[in-house]
Parts: structure tokens; C-alpha cells; sequence
């Protein structure tokens, strides 16, 4: 383009962007429905801009989508229009440098990509089976007791079995528990000597030239082993899913050797990977992990698998200086692999695998033993490598531990999937509920914690927070209120609408009467008066053999009347217990119907799985608090005057156990209705005698003296500031703020 042709086109420029300035500042609509020919004009202008705005869109890719001259639809093109160009920009910018050589950024011919093809494999799919139903040992979420290590033997032991897994009892900080198995081997093994050497690093195998061998039976896992005993150094990764699972499940596990990559099938082989431990305790076998923080959780808690001798590049990448710290990161820096974070969230449960997911996989592992060499080299230099070595260390003897018996101190060595001894407060600063509702949010709580708990289904599946948040917010007392509090209803909610409105309304009741009780404190009695009173105790045996003593129960727990102490909170009880009289039901034909005798089955197979015994007694309190008041008022009503009053008088009154902070004349009624009746004869007035306007004497002003104003006087401060909310930690768990 020519200097006179810049020249030209510049002002037209500028003239078309205050024009069209000017104009959104006008109402348009307004003068367009008044005037035709404005009308006329605009629908040309649009016609013209679309024109345009179509040419620039193929010209750019011949598969976009072409625009009319709909003027509903030119905002929305507009915007797609505007995010297209801000894509150009940026690759012409970064097309620019690469020419002119300013940047360090390679070019594109020299990064690999993943193939990353459009696909639906990444929306978690909810009608896919469930693993869980064919896994051979029943998933356990009751907690009733300290989560026990799932080794049956010990390889590469310095200590043995039964020396590392004894039950350590109970202290005053933390709950009985079992310890690491092993911890001592971690922290005293030492790393294969390689380790400490510079070397070359060895190129990866050709991404396009190889493929991983998918291991999904004992045959193929036996002989994997044999070629893993081979080398030195291994890199891991794993697949997990946490949405349709209470605690989650790890569903494929990455392997990579210098010469081949492996995809096992942890959900096929979920009981017979222990013999893995063959290679991951071996010490002498370096395993290159990238952020093994929650792997290592993973592995004892579902395969019972332990590493030694780990390497971990999340902090080899920290003790580096690097800018960024994810795998991402890394594989673009080091291998020139850029990899997609498409299927980062994806529901791995699917069976088999698309091929866009298998490279995926074998995308994270298959770099990393490069990526390890390079990192090695540079920790050495710098002399960082025993600081990382120690940091891995550390990582690798995390022990998973149940809720339940959580230590009162958190350590990064232990970790719990909740944190807090009270989770739902967190939820309460985040979405400013009041305080007086927090009984109400701690029972829906709890609601959604035992049906996640007995349905092995996450909480967020059961009940999103938000829709818990809603529920607090608007209280419904009835089922239709309740399913339409918001768009986000899960089937949960909806098939037990009815529990939940009860449960709302009668939490509610409590709230404002006052008499909001923790469910684990409302029964007073001791242990011993337990003991000698069996009148309140109901067997299994017994809910069994009878039909109505069953219902009953049902009856009385879904009005949450009879709590059960020392097995399960009686707020959830009665939603464990649903029937078809208080529950409403919104399933299809092909799903499961509830029906009186699956809850009856249900619910005494989830008490022999919670307390491990066939012979289990629950201890029903017959009375709550609510009715010994109600029976005492009845007695002292149906109670003769006279009685009632000597029994008023027997009961001594101990004033010591009151603190006041004023000094206060308790008198009797009947004294106080007196002093108070003769006061008002007193100082009755005449107001016939009075004359308020010819009060000359002064008498009445001469009462009421000015007050001398006193700037220091206390009932002269300001309102107080309101008090500074602590701030919430977000991000990072709280083993990890360091």
C-alpha cells in the first residue's frame, strides 16, 4: 500500500469509528421503530456488515459458519467474530518474534501436539455401571474403625509385617491408628546410585512410532513385572475418579520404561495389584512420579501399593526456579510435547478407552524418565538434589487415615478426606449464611454425608452445595418446595423431597423454640445407667422377627424422635429408613423401586456392615429431652396445689451456679406484685388539679434538671465498628501451606 492510499483511507477510518461512536450512544431501537427510513438503513448496514464479517470468516476456515443479516443473531456472531480475531492476533504476534528471532519460543514445526480430536469422552458419563458393584471385597465407607493396610506381605522389608503393621494405640492427640508399613524402609532406604551422576539424558522413544500395551489380567501383569525388574528407574502415573464414589477409585495406572509404555487397568486388576510392591519397594528402582502427593494416598488406599526410592519433578521443578510447576509445563519445556488438559477431569471408568484418552494417558508418562534425566543434571549442578530427594521422602510416607480418627493436630504425614472437625462452617463463611441457621445447615450436612456414605456416591453427586446453600437459604417445609428451590435438583433430592421438607420444617421449630439440641448429646444418662437399664435396647433379632416393632421404628425415625447413639446420627437415620409413606418417588420403570422390605433389608445389612457383627444391639433412647419436659409439666399439672408447692419449696435454689454481672434484689411475686402496686398509688397523679399551661412556679422544670453534657460519658461513643472477618484459606489443603 502506497503512502497516498494510507493517507485516504486513515481519515475514513477515524470518521467510521466516531460515527459509529456516536451511535451506540444513541438509542437506536427507539428511532428505528419511530422512522422507517431509519429502519431501511440500519437493515442495510447489517446486510453489508454481515457480508463482510462472512468473507473475513471463510477466508480465515472454510468450515465456520456463515451470518445473515438477522440483527438478533449479529450481536452474538460479533462476539464469536471479535474472540476469532483475538486468536489471530495473538499467533501473528508470536509469528512475528519467531521471525524476527526476539523470543526463545520454538516454532511449531518443532513441538508435538496431542491429537486432542473433538470428542465427548471428557463429560463424565452418569449412566455408566458402576465398578464398585463387581469389586470382590464390598467398599467399607462406615469408618468404624482405623483404616488397616491392605498388605498381606512385605518385599524389601527391613521391618517385618507384623512389627509395621501393629494397631498404636490411642493417645491424647491422635486416635488409635495403624502406622505406615513402610515408613521405615522409606526413610532409610538409600536410592540407586545412578541417581547421583551426571549423565546424558536419553531421548524418549518416537511418539508416533510407539503404542502402550494394555495389561487388564494376571498373565500380561506377571509378565509386565518381568520387564520391570529389569531397570532402574520407572515413571508412574495415575487416573482416579471421586464423582460417582465416596472416597474414589483409581481407575488406570500409567507405567513407562526407557523402552515401552503400559496402561494397567486398576479397576479389572483392583485385588491382585499388591504384587506390584515387587517393584515399587524395591529400592534400588527409582520411581518418577510428577505431584505424588495424592498418587501415594491412592495406591495404599485402594491397591495397597507403597514406593520407595520415589523422585518427585513437582519439587525438582520448585528447586529449579522454574515459573510453573505442572507436567504441562514440563513435557513443553523439556520434551517439546504440548499435551491437552481436555481429559484432565474425564470419567476414566469407560471401558475401553477412546484413543484420544489412551494418548492422553501415555502422554504423561511416557516424557517423563527424559524430563527426569535433565532435572537430574540440573539438581546436581546446583547441588539441590538431596533437598529434592528429602522432599520426595516425604511425600512418599504420607498415610491415609479415615475422617473419624483424624488427629486433633494435622500433619502433612496424614492425610483425611475431611479436615475439619466441623466442615460445614467453611461453607458458611463462603456463602454468608446466618448463624442462627447453622443447625439447619449442619443437619442437611449430615444428611448428604450418610446417604453419600451408604449409596458409595460423592456428597456433591448426592447434593451440590449450592443446592444445599438454597435449601438454608429458603427453607422449603414442602416436597414441591423443595424440588423447585433450584434447577440443580439430583435424584436424590427429588425421591426424598418429602424427608427433606420435615426435616427442614421441624429443624426450623426447633430453631425457634430454642431447643436445638446436638445430636450426640441428648441423652443424659451414663454408660453404667445404660448398662443396668435394658428396656431401651432393640436387636437386630428383634426388628427382624417383627413386622410392626420394624415399622415403628421407621415411623419414629423418620420424625426423627428416637436418636441412635454410638452407630450412626438418628438425623440420617431416617432417610436411611425411607419408605413409601414418607418419601416421594420420581424413578422410571427402569430403575430400582424402594419398597418396605429392600428399606428393612437395607437397613439391617448397613448395620451389620457398620459395627462388623451379626449379633449387634442398637441403643434406641425411648425418651428424648423434649418428652421428659413434656412429662414433667403433665405431672406437676395433674399434681394438687398444695403438692406442687411443697415440692417447690424442698427443691433449694443454689445461687452460687448463677454468674450475674449486676447485683439483683430476688424478691418473691408475690412481694414484687405488691411493691409495684403500692408505687403506683403513690405517684398517681390528679390530673383534674393540674394546669400544665399556667404552671408559673417552675415545679415541673425544677424535676427535670439539664443534665450537665458529659463528652466522656459512655452512652455518648459511637456504634462500634463492625468486627474484620477472618479471611479463608483458599487453594491448597492445609498439609500443604508450607
Amino acid at each position: 500500500m502506497t503512502d497516498n492510499n494510507e493517507d485516504k483511507l486513515l481519515p475514513k477510518v477515524m470518521e467510521t469509528i466516531r460515527a459509529s461512536n456516536s451511535l451506540a450512544a444513541q438509542d437506536v431501537e427507539f428511532y428505528r421503530s419511530i422512522d422507517n427510513n431509519i429502519s431501511d438503513g440500519l437493515d442495510k448496514s447489517m446486510k453489508s456488515m454481515s457480508s463482510i464479517l462472512n468473507t473475513i470468516l471463510l477466508s480465515i476456515d472454510e468450515n465456520n459458519e456463515t451470518v445473515d443479516g438477522d440483527r438478533e443473531k449479529l450481536s452474538e456472531i460479533c462476539k464469536e467474530f471479535s474472540n476469532v480475531m483475538d486468536v489471530l492476533f495473538e499467533k501473528s504476534d508470536r509469528s512475528l518474534d519467531i521471525l524476527s528471532k526476539k523470543s526463545n519460543v520454538k516454532s511449531a514445526t518443532d513441538l508435538q501436539f496431542l491429537d486432542d480430536s473433538a470428542s465427548n469422552d471428557a463429560k463424565p458419563g452418569k449412566r455408566i455401571s458402576k465398578p464398585q458393584l463387581n469389586f470382590k471385597k464390598p467398599v467399607d465407607n462406615s469408618e468404624s474403625h482405623p483404616f488397616r493396610p491392605l498388605l498381606t506381605s512385605k518385599p524389601h522389608a527391613m521391618k517385618t509385617l507384623e512389627e509395621s503393621t501393629a494397631l498404636i494405640p490411642e493417645t491424647e492427640d491422635v486416635p488409635e491408628h495403624y502406622p505406615h508399613p513402610y515408613e521405615y524402609e522409606i526413610l532409610n532406604q538409600e536410592y540407586n546410585s545412578d541417581i547421583l551422576k551426571i549423565e546424558d539424558p536419553i531421548e524418549s522413544k518416537p511418539w508416533n512410532e510407539t503404542s502402550a500395551l494394555w495389561i487388564d489380567s494376571i498373565d500380561d501383569l506377571k509378565k509386565m513385572i518381568s520387564d520391570l525388574k529389569k531397570t532402574t528407574e520407572i515413571a508412574v502415573d495415575l487416573e482416579h475418579h471421586d464423582y460417582r464414589s465416596y472416597y474414589g477409585i483409581v481407575c488406570l495406572m500409567q507405567i513407562s520404561t526407557r523402552e515401552q509404555d503400559y496402561l494397567v487397568d486398576t479397576i479389572a486388576l483392583r485385588d491382585d495389584l499388591e504384587i506390584l510392591n515387587e517393584i515399587f519397594a524395591n529400592p534400588k528402582i527409582t520411581k518418577v512420579f510428577h505431584g505424588a502427593f495424592m498418587d501415594i494416598i491412592w495406591l495404599q488406599r485402594d491397591l495397597g501399593l507403597y514406593i520407595v526410592s520415589l523422585f518427585d519433578t513437582f519439587h525438582a521443578s520448585k528447586a529449579l526456579g522454574l515459573p510453573r510447576h505442572s507436567l504441562a509445563f514440563l513435557l513443553e519445556k523439556y520434551a517439546k510435547f504440548k499435551t491437552s488438559k481436555k481429559y484432565q477431569l474425564a470419567d476414566w471408568r469407560v471401558r475401553p478407552l477412546s484413543k484420544a484418552m489412551n494418548a492422553y494417558a501415555r502422554a504423561d508418562t511416557h516424557f517423563l524418565l527424559n524430563i527426569f534425566d535433565q532435572m537430574r543434571n540440573g539438581l546436581i549442578e546446583s547441588n539441590k538434589l538431596a533437598g529434592v530427594l528429602n522432599e520426595s521422602r516425604n511425600v512418599a510416607i504420607r498415610r491415609f487415615e479415615y475422617s473419624t480418627y483424624r488427629p486433633k493436630v494435622l500433619t502433612p504425614a496424614i492425610y483425611t478426606p475431611v479436615e475439619k472437625e466441623n466442615p460445614w462452617r467453611t461453607m458458611m463463611y463462603q456463602y454468608n449464611i446466618p448463624v442462627e441457621k447453622e443447625p439447619l445447615l449442619k443437619e442437611l450436612y449430615e444428611w448428604r454425608d450418610m446417604i453419600a456414605r451408604r449409596d458409595d456416591e460423592s456428597p456433591r453427586y448426592i447434593m451440590a452445595n449450592q443446592l444445599m446453600v438454597s435449601l438454608v437459604a429458603y427453607t422449603p417445609i414442602d416436597p414441591i418446595g423443595v424440588i423447585s428451590v433450584s434447577n440443580m435438583v439430583s435424584d436424590h433430592v427429588r425421591r426424598n423431597s418429602k424427608v427433606l421438607a420435615n426435616l427442614i420444617k421441624k429443624k426450623l421449630e426447633d430453631i425457634k423454640s430454642g431447643e436445638v439440641i446436638d445430636i450426640n448429646s441428648r441423652t443424659a444418662k451414663t454408660s453404667s445407667e445404660l448398662n443396668q437399664d435394658k428396656s431401651h435396647l432393640l436387636s437386630l433379632n428383634q426388628i427382624e422377627a417383627s413386622n410392626g416393632t420394624f415399622d415403628q421404628l421407621v415411623k419414629s425415625l423418620s420424625q426423627n424422635t428416637m436418636p441412635v447413639r454410638n452407630v450412626i446420627p438418628s438425623v440420617v437415620l431416617s432417610d436411611i429408613m425411607v419408605s413409601n409413606e414418607n418419601a416421594v418417588e420420581y424413578m422410571n420403570e427402569i430403575e430400582r423401586q424402594v419398597n418396605e422390605a429392600e428399606v428393612k433389608d437395607r437397613f439391617i445389612s448397613y448395620i451389620k456392615a457398620t459395627n462388623n457383627s451379626n449379633n449387634v444391639t442398637l441403643e434406641l433412647t425411648l425418651e428424648s429431652k423434649e418428652d421428659n419436659e413434656l412429662k414433667s409439666e403433665e405431672s406437676i399439672s395433674q399434681t394438687p396445689k398444695n403438692e406442687a408447692v411443697n415440692a417447690s419449696k424442698e427443691i433449694p435454689e443454689n445461687k452460687e451456679e448463677v454468674v450475674v454481672l449486676k447485683k439483683r434484689h430476688n424478691l418473691p411475686p408475690s412481694s414484687t406484685k405488691k411493691s409495684e402496686t403500692e408505687k403506683t398509688s403513690k405517684e398517681a397523679v390528679d390530673y383534674a388539679k393540674l394546669n400544665v399551661m399556667n404552671d408559673k412556679t417552675g415545679t415541673r422544670h425544677k424535676q427535670d434538671k439539664k443534665r450537665r453534657f458529659d463528652p466522656y460519658a459512655a452512652e455518648n461513643e459511637g456504634p462500634q465498628a463492625a468486627k474484620k472477618r477472618r479471611n479463608i484459606t483458599r487453594g491448597k489443603k492445609i498439609s500443604f501451606k508450607k
